[in-house]
This record gives structure tokens, sequence and C-alpha cells, in this order.
């Protein structure tokens, strides 16, 4: 599934994407029905990531718990140099996520539309988990865009204090789960199309170009063929 790339497509595209899409939908569709049709394509993507995710963990005959949620996470990031803007802290029964920065909340910065991240950020970690097992408990209490840091709480019975150093173990030797981030990129980006073509048939085309101007302008011109190079990939198979 990893293709060869002429440029590396990073966290960073990945939140450029969400951007262009959001400034085109809410400057087409006004702010109301702009952000029902936004939300809906976010939470459809999330939704199919955790799917693939439970997949992956059923083919395996592992449960859909929170030590497998954290083993078939999927995503490769590639940008360097936040390492130390994100911890971890396990104790029985809950794991604490807190974020202070990451390259997407950056580029939401760049691009002058923080209030995507306010938006997209408020929900997709939430729309994964659901995809993956809606009845698995999780909290997310603040969103870095707002205050000073995205912090989740995920709880379940199975976490001990070294869950954050054992839940691997639930992957075979060398197993890879990961997919790289232009694989990501493009399945936010079908996502996002997919949805405007059914819900705007007529407007889709022309919206989905000035999407495409967006990003091709920002990221020059080599950027759009990595995306186009996964037309053809069906985003529900694992």
């Amino acid at each position: 599934m990893t293709q060869k790339q002429p440029i590396l497509l990073t966290e960073t595209h990945h939140g450029g994407i969400l951007v262009a899409f959001y400034k085109v939908l809410m400057d087409f569709c006004g702010r109301e029905r702009g952000y029902d049709l936004f939300m809906t394509a976010g939470r459809t993507y999330g939704a199919r990531r955790g799917r693939r995710m439970a997949m992956r963990a059923m083919r395996d005959g592992n449960p859909l718990d929170l030590t497998s949620y954290f083993a078939y996470g999927e995503l490769l990031c590639n940008d360097e140099g936040l390492d130390d803007e994100g911890t971890y802290e396990a104790i029985p029964g809950t794991v604490h996520e807190h974020q202070t920065d990451c390259w997407w909340a950056r580029e939401f910065r760049a691009m002058d539309c923080e209030q995507c991240g306010v938006d997209y950020c408020k929900e997709i970690d939430g729309a994964v988990v659901r995809g993956f097992n809606p009845t698995m408990g999780f909290e997310r209490t603040q969103n870095m865009h707002l205050n000073s840091s995205c912090d989740f709480y995920f709880h379940s019975p199975e976490v001990k204090s070294d869950f954050m150093s054992t839940y691997e173990s639930r992957l075979k030797p060398g197993q890879c789960v990961k997919r790289e981030m232009a694989y990501h990129c493009a399945d936010v980006y079908q996502m996002y199309c997919h949805v405007i073509t059914q819900v705007l048939p007529k407007d889709a085309a022309g919206l989905i170009e000035r999407v495409r101007a967006i990003l091709s302008e920002r990221y020059g011109k080599d950027f759009l063929p990595v995306l186009d190079s996964y037309s053809g990939t069906d985003f529900e198979q694992i």
C-alpha cells in the first residue's frame, strides 16, 4: 500500500487539506450549512479509520478493547520536532493523553483558520473511537485551540500503570499496522470529496476545484499528483 512519492506528505498537509475544504464550504454554504457538511465528512472519515482498526484487530482474533485500540492505531506521523509536546499517562483504569502542540494546530494557525481546528478537533478523536467500538470509554475535556492543551481520557478496566509500555505486545512480532501520512491525506481528501458530491451534486466539481487550487498554491505542483495517485484506493479495505 505504500507508494513512492515525489514529495513526502505529512501531518501539515493533512491539516491543510482540512482547512481548504473548511474555507471553501464556509464561503459557499455559509456557517450553518457549511459547518454541518464539514463536520459530517469529518465524522465519517474518522469512523472509517476506526472501522479499519477494528477489522484488523478482529482479523487477528483480538477483542475490540483499549489495548487493541492503541495497538492498531494507524497514524504514521512524519513531521519532526514536537516529540516533547505530548504525553500519555496510565493509571489503573485510565489513560490520559495530554497534547500542548501539534502540526495540525500549527497549520490551522498558519492558514489563518484556527476555527477549523476548534470544530474538527473537538470531534475527530471521538469519531475514530466510535468507528472502532462505540462502547469504549472516552472523554475529550479540552481543545488546544480554546485552551492550553488537548486532553483525552480513555477508560477501561484492563489498563494498568505499565499500559503504555505493554499494549504493543497485542500485535504479532514484526507486524506493522501503520499507514503513511500520504494514505491518510488521500483518505480524508476522498471522504470530503465524496460527501460534497453526495450533498451538492451540481456544485461539487467546482467546489473541489477550488479546494485543489488552494492546495496547489500552498504546497506546490507536486502535491496534487500524490493525492491523485490514491484515486483507485478502497479506503474500506484493510
